[in-house]
């Protein structure tokens, strides 16, 4: 018993990353209130994410965060906007053309495609912003291809992120019965897990940023 509450027993570790992944869930909740703030506050706590584990981790969660949620302010600002828009556009599109009479309606199958697209560059956008400094056209260009030609890795990470959304559109009652875990857990949880996925697709890219 004495061994399982020791500092560096695998039980003390799991407890320490459940208690960082609740900080870093209520932090990220906060800094997403304001809606447009919610790319910077997604792209600080991927920035934060990637670090546990690794020598780069700092001691204070929520002081790592809030510093990544200022560094990263601009660029995840900007992916948010853009993906966004491009995302609601493709989705009333997609609504409006399905419900048009005639063989018009099946147009709504090309913004229909375009929404999943935005889904897919939503999973690598935000992880990309947080471990490369490239501009939000580049972060998208590259969320794309990376997301296609990891489809299977991708899907999943869209799973994670859609989720509650889907279950809020077609199960409200679920949803706010849930509302400890999304509160208390869930979006960073999700995107710990994402981060697991993803850590294989970044190691050449940053592989090659540690020769240079």
């Amino acid at each position: 018993m004495g061994k399982m509450f020791s500092p560096d027993s695998k039980f003390m570790r799991a407890m320490s990353r459940l208690a960082d992944l609740i900080l870093l869930n209520v932090c990220f909740l906060v800094c997403s209130l304001p809606v447009v703030t919610i790319g910077a506050a997604q792209t600080a706590l991927y920035t934060v994410l990637f670090r546990l584990g690794t020598e780069a981790e700092d001691a204070g969660t929520v002081k790592s965060y809030f510093r990544a949620f200022r560094a990263d302010f601009k660029q995840g600002t900007l992916l948010w906007l853009i993906l966004a828009f491009c995302g609601a556009t493709a989705a009333a599109n997609t609504y409006l053309f399905y419900l048009m009479p005639g063989d018009i309606r099946w147009a709504f199958v090309v913004f229909a495609i375009l929404f999943v697209l935005m889904v897919l560059l939503f999973g690598y956008a935000f992880p990309l912003a947080s471990q490369f400094a490239n501009g939000p056209l580049s972060t998208l260009k590259n969320a794309l291809v990376l997301s296609l030609g990891y489809l299977p890795r991708s899907v999943l990470i869209a799973a994670m992120n859609v989720l509650p959304w889907a279950l809020l559109l077609g199960d409200i009652v679920t949803f706010f019965q849930a509302g400890l875990i999304w509160v208390g857990l869930y979006f960073s949880a999700a995107a710990y897990f994402n981060t697991l996925l993803l850590r294989k697709v970044f190691a050449p890219f940053l592989a090659q940023g540690t020769e240079e």
